[in-house]
């Protein structure tokens, strides 16, 4: 069966047009004869906004001396160090859920494989920085090698922010505002590929959602670590957004053959 077949889906009203009208009718026969003002709702959220907390905060150095701080403040020069600091921790959190993505739609791949005995992705034959043989040409992955070295990518990329961190004499541990926010951003996508009923075009729409995000916010850092004269991480941050561009035109093209190529294909 495939994704997009037809089935017994009673959610929309055009099945039922006379029980439609009847909610019609009744909205016209009990709605109010006035608007009814939704100014104190307003007035409620407004105040709830303005005496909210923020969202966490930037932890201190690991050493919470003045030099410490004027350490940290010093390597950081043409940036704000707690705006850096707090996207530091917001990609640490995101790559730490990217790896989780792609160990998720690996097991969904390899499930799918076992259900359906074929590759259903084609050979990763896009060229990665690294992934070029002697005549320049792209190296050809199986779809499943293609998933598991991205996976590695994303660790490693955790790891490489982690170091970072740490570099700077901050707490990578640490769970920044940022790091907060995209965290709970994230985790519908997460919950997309683990639900046993998605399919893998289903599941490789959110990767590419993520990939979409982590594209744009290492593109962000790099461009902090530039201002800051961080030359070196600059240079690291560009190679991890060049490896994210890469993801996403796989996850792209895995996408397009299974939604737009694969016409009448099953269920996957």
């Amino acid at each position: 069966m495939e994704a997009t077949a037809p089935g017994h889906n009673r959610t929309g009203s055009g099945l039922n047009p006379g029980d439609t009208q009847l909610m019609l009718a009744a909205v016209r026969e009990l709605s109010p004869l006035s608007p009814i003002s939704t100014r104190q709702a307003e007035v409620e959220r407004l105040s709830y906004i303005s005496a909210a907390d923020t969202i966490g905060s930037i932890p201190p150095p690991l050493s919470v001396t003045t030099g410490a701080v004027k350490k940290v403040a010093a390597k950081l020069k043409g940036v704000s160090p707690n705006i850096f600091l707090d996207k530091l921790g917001e990609r640490i959190a995101f790559e730490r859920a990217g790896t989780r993505l792609y160990e998720a739609i690996i097991a969904k791949y390899v499930a799918l494989i076992d259900n359906h005995g074929d590759s259903l992705l084609a050979a990763n034959t896009i060229p990665t920085a690294s992934g070029q043989n002697g005549h320049g040409a792209p190296t050809s992955e199986t779809a499943l090698e293609t998933l598991h070295r991205i996976r590695s990518e994303e660790l490693g990329h955790f790891r490489l922010l982690c170091d970072a961190t740490t570099h700077l004499g901050a707490d990578a541990t640490a769970q920044t505002p940022c790091a907060d926010v995209i965290a709970t951003a994230s985790m519908g996508l997460l919950q997309v590929i683990t639900d046993p009923r998605t399919t893998l075009a289903q599941s490789l729409n959110a990767i590419l959602t993520a990939e979409l995000t982590d594209n744009a916010g290492w593109e962000l850092l790099t461009d902090l670590a530039t201002q800051a004269g961080q030359k070196e991480l600059a240079e690291q941050f560009s190679r991890a957004l060049a490896a994210e561009a890469q993801h996403q035109a796989i996850v792209t093209a895995w996408l397009k053959s299974l939604v737009v190529d694969a016409v009448g294909s099953p269920a996957v």
